[in-house]
């Protein structure tokens, strides 16, 4: 939630934002293209290069013109009330221990055939890897952009990522996953819409996306969280696997069953409060001492 907005001079500035982090927005591990840049962060995103920079509870995102203000509300899920959810949070014993290190998280809305690709890529990877896979990715096959004197390069179209060889995308870091990006870019192409999923229920709209190539259950989860608008969308990798099994069931790892169950009780905003444990677990590394160290994903 915000007080106001305004756009001046090719500036959007969005004041009196309740619970918002930019700088932990970004690094959370949602997107991976925000890149810390002087007192902000750019990235190529929704088709274009921009900045975002914060000052207290304002945020100032350049450029933007008039009529587009409402994609950069949408982006940064400014119309959610995330002071509930925190305070709903805090009167939960397990998850109130989330909020210092992951309050003002916001869930990005991302372009869903980008978050796709992003998260094929993602699967048994760290987040460093990952960026590095997707920038090559967007230079090899991406339309050039110009931002403040540099070269930037925007997410490929499906139809470009179709048209490459295996091994151009083998060359750039992908391994394995090169045919799976190749095949899921070619059914986008072909005329697949991915925006239909996002009025589906989350059962049908994840048996869809399991389809793809390359696609198991935890990416299908952060296509819907990321991309398609899903918010009780939960997806459970390493981390979340930890950090679940340390809050609810004292370091055993629970059954499917019981897991479900837990998440189900989150709630419509499960996926939201994943981004919080997620982060929490990431910053105190929870759950390692008692599981050992593991290649984390």
């Amino acid at each position: 939630m915000y007080t106001d907005y305004e756009i001046k001079n090719g500036t959007l500035t969005v004041r009196g934002i309740d619970r918002i982090d930019i700088e932990r927005s970004c690094a959370c591990g949602q997107s991976f293209r925000w890149k810390k840049d002087g007192d902000g962060f750019v990235a190529p995103a929704l088709g274009r290069v921009v900045r975002v920079c914060q000052n207290d509870c304002d945020i100032s995102i350049y450029p933007c013109k008039k009529g587009e203000e409402k994609d950069w509300l949408a982006y940064f899920d400014l119309d959610r009330d995330y002071a509930a959810i925190e305070k709903r949070l805090s009167v939960d014993e397990q998850l109130s221990m989330c909020i210092g290190s992951a309050s003002g998280i916001r869930v990005f809305a991302q372009e869903p055939f980008e978050t796709l690709i992003t998260f094929i890529i993602s699967a048994n990877n760290n987040i460093g890897r990952i960026a590095g896979i997707v920038e090559r990715l967007c230079a090899l096959c991406g339309e050039k952009a110009e931002f403040d004197g540099k070269e930037y390069y925007l997410f490929p179209k499906p139809e470009s990522i179709a048209a490459l060889e295996e091994s151009e995308l083998v060359r750039i870091g992908s391994g394995y996953r090169a045919p799976y990006i190749k095949k899921s870019a070619a059914i986008i192409a072909g005329g697949y819409q991915l925006e239909k999923l996002r009025d589906m229920p989350l059962d049908i709209a994840r048996k869809e996306l399991l389809k793809f190539p390359g696609v198991g259950p935890k990416v299908a989860d952060c296509v819907l969280l990321f991309g398609l608008g899903h918010t009780d969308a939960f997806p459970v990798d390493v981390w979340i696997g930890r950090a679940m099994s340390e809050i609810y069931f004292d370091g055993e790892s629970p059954k499917k069953k019981q897991l479900e169950a837990a998440i189900r009780a989150l709630g419509s905003e499960s996926g939201i409060v994943q981004q919080y444990i997620f982060h929490y677990a990431r910053q105190t590394a929870l759950g390692k001492k008692r599981q050992g160290k593991t290649k984390t994903q």
